[in-house]
């Protein structure tokens, strides 16, 4: 049996009562998570282009754009949810495998849920499923799609995506394995927006859920996909990583009974993942700027090339994209503190002459020694303008499921989120449909809320 069968397998005949109740809450946490990151975007205009686009595209009126008075069919409502929870870098993170699921995995299960009509616990199935199939293709070669340059997220977010909308179309087990065939075919995503600062990125989770969505719909059309799709000769391993030490066996050991899914780490900032430690460290520092010198920040050298270079370009983002892929820039805003969450990275914040002098002496060394991809930690080193140093280490980034933020900060991030599309009533409305979703008869009470019409 290859790897693909073996999700196919799972997708199909995992049975709602034998998900932990843990598993079940979690669905509820990420969902909530990202609808709130989506209305942020939304209110914010984070992403308008790719919600215009979407809206030409028009056709059959399946299902919602979150934050938006349009409905379209799945594929495309898909593609711009997508798009909008992960337009911020403020969605989750699958810590392990370096993949932020629920852009996918939520974009999908809404768009084809909507379409098909399903219930609360139907949505929550295809969710884990979703979730523990991104987890489980990106853990088997841990942080390896970043340091060759693709984005994880891009790489294996189809296969999730088509096991979601397989999951809600009821295909058998040899369906989902033709659906998940087809999606390798479009699984793809570079990291060279990063060193450019160009918005590429935010495109490629809702491009994963668009492509996922397609190839379902097309499997339940009766076309073949390849049963080797990842592990067999040129299949998604030997394609994108020859050379490299994968362990295809992570895709399917455990699976039913180890939950990935309780593994997925929320966000406490909307930026990459891969600066949070050091933007807590400041704060927990508390350093005046003006005796700042300068700042040193000890990070996995596999993320050395995402955050922190080209050097020229990090310390003067030319976009908030940009900006929250920098570690000089989030550093050193951080130090000034008048700012924090979504208004850390808008065009005033940006042009503070004061962070860009600061951001100037933040400079990044790599450290082999820090345990990437477990967590996203770091040590930094500042040297104050008096000859004194003071050091810090925060090897186990907040939001860590190891590390989780409590229920009552998922909750008031979601709401401060939400507020910037829905007035508090919708807002609180929301909230407590998510928080029932195991009960709802039907997705589309979900749905109208997340549109704020």
């Amino acid at each position: 049996m290859t790897a693909a069968q073996g999700l196919a397998n799972f997708a199909a005949s995992l049975a709602g009562r034998s998900i932990p109740d843990a598993a079940q809450a979690a669905v509820k946490r990420h969902f909530l998570d990202a609808i709130g990151c989506a209305l942020a975007a939304a209110g914010t205009g984070a992403s308008a282009a790719a919600v215009d686009a979407v809206r030409a595209w028009a056709g059959t009126r399946e299902a919602v754009i979150i934050g938006a008075d349009t409905e379209v069919p799945a594929a495309a409502a898909a593609f711009a949810n997508g798009v909008l929870i992960h337009a911020l870098d403020f969605d989750d993170t699958h810590i392990e495998s370096v993949v932020h699921p629920s852009s996918v995995v939520v974009a999908a299960a809404l768009a084809v849920g909507e379409e098909t009509g399903a219930n609360g616990k139907d949505v929550i199935a295809a969710c884990v499923i979703g979730y523990e199939i991104a987890a489980r293709i990106g853990a088997a070669a841990p942080g390896r799609f970043n340091a060759r340059g693709f984005h994880p997220t891009g790489i294996v977010g189809p296969f999730a995506a088509a096991a979601v909308a397989s999951r809600l179309w009821g295909l058998e087990a040899d369906e989902i394995g033709s659906a998940l065939g087809l999606a390798g075919s479009q699984s793809s995503g570079l990291f060279a927006t990063h060193s450019e600062g160009a918005e590429t990125t935010r495109l490629q989770p809702g491009w994963a859920a668009h492509a996922g969505v397609i190839a379902a719909d097309l499997a339940r059309r009766g076309v073949t996909g390849p049963s080797g799709v990842l592990d067999g000769v040129n299949g998604l391993f030997g394609a994108h990583l020859a050379g490299e030490r994968v362990d295809a066996a992570r895709v399917t050991r455990g699976l039913g009974y180890e939950w990935e899914t309780l593994r997925i780490a929320i966000k406490p900032y909307p930026a990459s993942h891969f600066v949070h430690a050091f933007m807590d460290a400041v704060k927990m520092l508390g350093i005046r700027p003006g005796d700042v010198e300068e700042v040193v920040c000890h990070v996995a050298p596999q993320v050395l090339g995402i955050v922190a270079e080209p050097h020229t370009t990090k310390i003067r983002p030319r976009s908030a994209a940009a900006a929250r892929a920098s570690l000089p820039y989030c550093v050193a805003a951080m130090f000034f503190g008048a700012r924090d969450g979504i208004e850390l990275f808008d065009d005033e914040a940006r042009s503070d002459r004061r962070v860009l002098a600061l951001a100037e002496r933040v400079r990044a060394v790599a450290d082999a020694s820090l345990p990437f991809p477990q967590t996203y930690g770091g040590r930094m080193t500042v040297l104050l303008r008096d000859g004194r140093e003071r050091h810090i280490e925060e090897l186990v980034n907040r939001g860590h499921p190891d590390r989780p933020l409590r229920n009552s900060e998922v909750r008031a991030k979601f709401f401060a989120n939400a507020r910037r599309r829905l007035d508090d009533s919708a807002a609180d409305k929301l909230m407590d449909a998510i928080d029932h979703l195991d009960e709802l008869d039907s997705i589309h009470e979900i749905a109208a809320l997340a549109q704020g019409t």
